[in-house]
């Protein structure tokens, strides 16, 4: 008897990470491939390459893609992608179709991805209305109501990290200023560890890391310092996880999720970052119910989109 098997995969500007669920969600491989930043019709045939050697004759059911960008789920079309320029304006679902032939297909941005893939195995099981931040070197974000993912008309919904806290803020990738990533992506947060640095109020210690990383210093090395007690490390979690809460609670009081999940690297600073986000939850919500909004780790780590795009996929199969 075959094993009835769906491919879900994250294409990265480095690497495309891929997932084997069977219908249960249980894992049964994982893996990943160099991504080619001009080629994804070629990545993608390289993607069916590897995963066919975990799957048998007629178990492939459906194949999930995620990937960063302005992604319609409709069309299969990736449109805006700043991390994968190369890719912009091709048919992602077409060539999964060309690589794997007649299987059910899906499509999605990749932190819609990671929402669909918490809210189906992870830290949003058994909830209907979420929210999902995720922090890296960007600021991402999802959005689902009812148990459907918002993506809005031309599917541009969900750009939290584009949320304007401050007007004359610093200057965020996108253009704008003052912008949640901007404060919260990696980048934001390593430009703003080397202001403290040059602070004479700063720690000895904080100085002595920026200054010995010099342009390598990565928010990893402000962690350490963080974790060693530092009243300077301290200081700059602390501030980054309020500026987390404010963009957190004007969601909470817009959407009513029932649970705000925190992803990506830089949320691997913990309570660091997401008590003093809760903290501003409970001061800026206008209901009482919301003040107590749950906001928590991600828990699926690095293969959440991709376990969230098998999942699409198997649903896309199940409607059917």
């Amino acid at each position: 008897m075959t094993q009835t098997v769906v491919v879900g995969a994250d294409v990265g500007g480095t690497n495309v990470k891929y997932t084997l669920l069977d219908p249960a969600g249980r894992v049964l491989a994982q893996g990943d491939i160099p991504t080619d930043p001009e080629d994804p019709a070629g990545t993608v045939a390289r993607l069916a390459e590897a995963t066919r050697s975990h799957t048998g004759e007629g178990d492939l059911v459906g194949v999930g893609l995620a990937c960063a960008g302005i992604v319609t789920a409709d069309s299969g079309l990736l449109g805006r992608a700043p991390n994968l320029p190369g890719w912009e304006d091709s048919d992602l679902a077409g060539a999964v179709r060309a690589a794997y032939g007649p299987v059910a297909v899906a499509v999605a941005n990749d932190v819609n991805a990671a929402l669909y893939g918490e809210s189906r195995y992870g830290a949003g099981r058994s909830c209907r209305h979420l929210v999902m931040i995720a922090m890296g070197t960007g600021v991402g974000g999802g959005v689902m109501v009812d148990g459907d993912l918002v993506t809005g008309f031309a599917d541009g919904a969900g750009e939290i990290g584009h949320m304007t806290l401050h007007l004359d803020g610093p200057v965020c990738p996108c253009g704008n200023r003052g912008c949640l990533e901007a404060f919260c992506g990696s980048v934001g947060m390593v430009r703003r560890a080397r202001e403290l640095a040059a602070l004479s109020e700063a720690s000895e210690a904080w100085r002595a890391m920026a200054a010995d990383h010099g342009d390598s210093l990565t928010t990893r090395h402000c962690f350490e310092l963080a974790a060693a007690g530092d009243a300077t490390a301290m200081r700059f979690f602390a501030e980054v996880g309020r500026r987390l809460g404010q963009a957190t609670a004007s969601l909470v009081n817009i959407l009513a999720p029932e649970r705000v999940i925190i992803g990506g690297g830089v949320a691997q600073a913990g309570d660091l970052v997401l008590q003093p986000c809760r903290d501003m939850v409970a001061h800026h919500v206008l209901s009482a119910e919301g003040r107590s909004t749950p906001v928590v780790p991600a828990e699926l780590g690095p293969h959440a989109a991709s376990m969230g795009a098998a999942g699409l996929a198997l649903a896309v199969g199940e409607a059917r």
